[in-house]
């Protein structure tokens, strides 16, 4: 499968939907974050996104990954 041009986009937007569309406290699933790159128009992969949130964090992004039984959700660390 050929590579769109949004892709390079695709870490932006999962910055975005992290920082503007979780209000503090709130929690997303892989499943959910997909859903809203989907809405965006932007096509994923469950490792491709797995990739960007570790890119996120090696930028400062403060993303937390909390193990709820299966399923893994993210937030962002509020800083005081």
């Amino acid at each position: 499968m050929a590579k769109r041009t949004d892709g390079k986009l695709k870490i932006l937007y999962v910055k975005d939907i992290l920082e503007q569309d979780l209000a503090d406290g709130q929690t997303i699933t892989m499943r959910e974050l997909l859903w809203k790159l989907s809405e965006r128009g932007i096509p994923a992969e469950r490792k491709s996104v797995s990739d960007d949130l570790r890119l996120l964090r090696q930028y400062g992004l403060p993303i937390v990954c909390i193990r709820r039984g299966k399923a893994t959700v993210y937030t962002l660390k509020k800083t005081p």
